[in-house]
């Protein structure tokens, strides 16, 4: 967690945190301070802000082997969004596996890495197109709207571009002095489904439970509401990182809200 606070050495604006020393954070100052020495003092605050949390943010995750790809599904569920593994599970879990490739499973070993626990904000996203003189998303209704800045500071950030996804993870890195980067498919995918396990969404218990939603339960013979407390997703609304609960590994938003690049090249056959 991290907080605001002003030095005595010249007023230059630093920040504390829990897990970050103190000693990386003023050599990230020291870094933007010389990368922009005629930037805004609120903008390198801003920036240095965003450095250290996407420190803070990392969780780190044990490698292993898993079977990546669509894992079948049982035939005869009731609902899509409420299922689970067995063995016998012979029919694919979404209706695009064919055409994005993943009905071609595949064994992958992953090394130990670490992947942000929420999507990239609006906010971080906003310090960076500053930085490089670029254009912020909605830039017009911001002009109209004074408040619309601050509504959408939290909620991830409409990356319409890989290229721009990359270049955000490569600055960060720069600025941190660690290896930043996007995760590969088989990195998102290994942390979605719990390092590897069969489960069907990367939420805090493997299913799908919405906003006004309901799930059946055979023993009553009805479905039944989801209270307040067994909501784990929106809707269809974008909501702010981290709203819902995080899957086991503490990572959130993996299903859900916007969707996530990765940093290797689509090709719907290279495991056919």
């Amino acid at each position: 967690m991290t907080s605001f606070i002003l030095t005595a050495c010249g007023n230059d604006p630093l920040i504390t945190s829990t897990s970050v020393s103190d000693s990386d954070i003023k050599a990230i100052s020291s870094k933007i301070e010389a990368r922009y020495p005629k930037m805004d003092k609120q903008l390198k605050l801003q920036i240095l802000d965003v450095a250290v949390k996407s420190m803070e943010d990392m969780i780190w995750i044990e490698g292993g082997s898993f079977m990546m790809g669509d894992i079948k599904a049982p035939c005869n569920n009731i609902s899509t969004e409420r299922m689970d593994w067995t063995p016998e599970a012979s029919c694919y879990s979404d209706f695009i596996s064919r055409k994005n490739g993943a009905i071609y499973q595949h064994k992958v070993m992953l090394d130990s890495y670490s992947l942000a626990k929420y999507e990239t904000t609006n906010y971080g996203v906003d310090a960076y197109r500053l930085t490089h003189g670029l254009e912020l998303y909605r830039a017009e209704v911001r002009v109209k709207r004074k408040d619309f800045a601050k509504q959408i500071k939290n909620k991830p950030s409409r990356t319409q571009h890989w290229q721009e996804a990359k270049d955000y993870c490569l600055w960060l890195g720069q600025l941190t002095g660690h290896k930043f980067d996007l995760p590969t498919e088989a990195q998102w995918e290994y942390a979605a489904r719990n390092r590897g396990k069969n489960i069907y969404y990367a939420t805090n218990n493997g299913y799908l439970q919405r906003v006004n939603g309901h799930y059946y339960v055979p023993e009553l013979g009805r479905y039944v509401d989801f209270t307040t407390e067994e909501v784990n997703s929106a809707a269809l609304d974008i909501n702010e990182v981290g709203n819902w609960p995080a899957n086991p590994l503490g990572i959130y938003d993996l299903s859900g809200n916007m969707e996530e690049w990765v940093n290797d090249w689509f090709s719907a056959d290279y495991y056919q």
